[in-house]
């Protein structure tokens, strides 16, 4: 009974996703080309943005043609206070800018594409040799069943 509640838990544990978030912290300042910040990086939904300022500064959520014309007074979302978090909730554009005067046009704006949380999976190999765990490394499987294998016997 134990050894097959072990397998059982050697199953489990083998077939949930690995999902994360990443933190990004941005300085937010002026003197920061952040197109150039922004190149490069994958934004996907559930990381979250730290907007990191001082009291000088705040940070807009706006739509597209504000953001081209460096425009906060329709705002989506206002923040202040020196750190704003925001989760990335949808794929989509984002688009943020400084609403304090002359700062987006002096290039204190950012705008990323956040893309869809993806999930990977698996096709089945023509040779075989992989079996069921195809895709992962063998050791790691074959350690953890050493590890599991030991503490059922310890137990039972």
């Amino acid at each position: 009974m134990a050894m097959a509640m072990a397998a059982l838990l050697l199953l489990v544990l083998l077939a949930v996703p690995a999902v994360h978030s990443v933190q990004t912290n941005i300085p937010w300042n002026e003197g920061i080309n952040y197109q150039n910040w922004a190149a490069g990086k994958t934004f996907t939904v559930g990381d979250t943005l730290v907007f990191v300022y001082n009291t000088n500064h705040a940070v807009d959520i706006v739509d597209e043609s504000d953001y081209t014309r460096c425009n906060s007074g329709n705002a989506l979302h206002s923040y202040s206070g020196g750190q704003t978090t925001i989760t990335l909730t949808a794929p989509g554009p984002m688009y943020f800018l400084c609403p304090t005067i002359g700062h987006c046009q002096a290039g204190m704006k950012l705008n990323i594409t956040v893309a869809a949380i993806t999930t990977t999976t698996s096709s089945p190999t023509s040779s075989g040799a992989g079996g069921m765990f195809g895709n992962m490394n063998n050791w790691v499987v074959i350690g953890f069943s050493v590890v599991v294998a030991g503490l059922v016997g310890f137990m039972g």
